[in-house]
């Protein structure tokens, strides 16, 4: 998995005022970081340890559940993106996507399928996108 890639993807589908959530960060803040560069970004995950380590390395965090979320921590979300969630996430992902009506990028596991998601090759990475 190259972090650069999939951050850089991210970034062509922003723009610079964008408010971008990572739901599901978990331990893994590679990209989180490299976004944080340039935009404004928030790392959501239900482990209260995972959001507490992402502060100290100077990234904005929630605790939530993506199966019941607190929707207004999302409402100035612009783009939610995930990286490698399981599938059973999928769902939820998308439906909060639609509520807040922002930009969805999920970069999956494997090659999972989903339906209501649309496959798109980037310099060898794999994402599904909202269409």
């Amino acid at each position: 998995m190259n972090y650069e890639v999939i951050a850089e993807y991210i970034l062509n589908n922003c723009e610079k005022d964008y408010k971008v959530f990572e739901v599901g960060v978990g331990f893994n803040y590679n990209v989180a970081l490299i976004l944080n560069k340039y935009l404004d970004v928030v790392v959501v995950d239900i482990n209260k340890k995972a959001i507490d380590r992402a502060k100290s390395l100077g990234l904005r965090g929630h605790v939530d559940d993506i199966f019941n979320p607190k929707l207004d921590y999302y409402s100035e979300a612009n783009l939610i993106y995930s990286i490698r969630p399981p599938l059973e996430m999928y769902s939820s992902l998308y439906k909060l996507a639609k509520i807040v009506n922002a930009k969805l990028i999920i970069r999956p596991l494997t090659t999972e399928f989903t339906k209501k998601l649309k496959l798109k090759n980037y310099k060898g990475e794999v994402f599904y996108i909202m269409p």
